[in-house]
């Protein structure tokens, strides 16, 4: 079994609950406050989730439960959106904020993923539109600026089934970025009767509420960590208080799951993100945090306007970044 990556392991050989299917059969109410009734039957999840006990996966699912009011929970939130770090405050009802997303979520494709991480393999990826953040070197930018096709969340369940009974390990919501579709993606879990683990692959700019929400249906966080410098992060992808923001939510991701890290290195960026990085995940997240560090970087999109990143990475680059992994961390991918 994968070190880090125990209870994956367990949920994939039946032997401990994917998170969703724990709030699928824990008992909900609506009363008052949302918020209240979210934090109280939060604790009783955490219970079950903590006791790897998998016979509640015998249970018949709730007729209104845990998740049904994360969903509910979530849609009440769009009206003023704080689901990432941005916190623009629109009403996703009426209008769109930076991730030019309103309520309805749309995905480019799905199928299964042999080209992920070995753990991963084969991963049924499903890839959302938008994204809360503007990479001027984004690779996936036919998918961040287009609407594909409607997410529907009973045709979305279906196709996950079908995918765990194909032999996926996994469904890992993608993009883009999964975050601003947290609403839909929910939903959607609501009705995969498959004990299939989540992995939530993300830019990790996602704000603490909606981590309060999401954390209870994510079993792998599969999270980008791209700069060490906020002044990089604003430049490149108009990120503010980037640093302090994805280190808090992998801060708390660890507590509430399980963690593969993904460093993208730039060029001419070593000394000033890629060393950062590194050193802070060795010194806060464990020498032992699997760590994919990536040299795939190409001037994709608006990269070449910026001349410090319109290049590959040259191998002095490529060797120094390797060096600084490999002496504070020992789980690389």
């Amino acid at each position: 079994m994968v070190t880090g990556l125990e209870r994956y392991g367990l949920i994939n050989s039946g032997l401990a609950p994917a998170k969703f299917q724990i709030a699928r059969r824990i008992e909900a109410e609506r009363r008052d406050s949302i918020e209240d009734d979210h934090r109280q039957v939060k604790k009783e999840f955490l219970k079950v989730w903590r006791s790897y006990d998998a016979s509640i996966l015998e249970e018949k699912p709730a007729e209104y439960s845990f998740l049904h009011l994360k969903v509910d929970y979530l849609k009440e939130i769009l009206r003023e959106c704080v689901f990432c770090e941005r916190k623009c405050r629109v009403n996703r009802y009426e209008t769109v904020g930076f991730c030019r997303c309103g309520v309805k979520s749309y995905y480019s494709s799905e199928f299964l993923h042999f080209g992920e991480e070995p753990e991963l393999v084969p991963s049924h990826t499903i890839f959302f539109n938008r994204c809360t953040f503007a990479c001027v070197f984004c690779q996936n930018f036919d998918i961040v600026y287009e609407d594909d096709r409607l997410a529907n969340p009973k045709e979305l369940a279906m196709l996950i089934d079908i995918r765990r009974r194909q032999g996926s390990r996994n469904v890992n919501f993608v993009g883009g970025n999964p975050d601003q579709h947290a609403h839909t993606i929910l939903e959607t879990l609501l009705h995969v009767e498959s004990n299939v683990p989540v992995v939530w692959n993300s830019n990790m700019y996602h704000s603490e509420l909606l981590a309060e929400v999401i954390e209870d249906v994510v079993d792998v966080w599969l999270g980008d960590f791209k700069y060490g410098s906020d002044e990089c992060a604003e430049r490149y992808s108009k990120a503010k208080n980037y640093f302090a923001t994805v280190t808090r939510n992998f801060l708390r991701a660890k507590e509430h799951g399980e963690l593969l890290i993904r460093h993208l290195v730039m060029p001419s960026h070593v000394e000033c993100c890629t060393e950062k990085i590194v050193r802070w995940v060795s010194r806060n997240l464990g020498r032992d945090t699997r760590f994919n560090l990536m040299f795939q970087y190409w001037p994709a999109f608006r990269a070449k306007e910026y001349p410090e990143i319109a290049r590959r990475l040259n191998r002095e680059e490529m060797r120094r970044a390797l060096e600084i992994a490999s002496l504070h961390l020992d789980n690389l991918v």
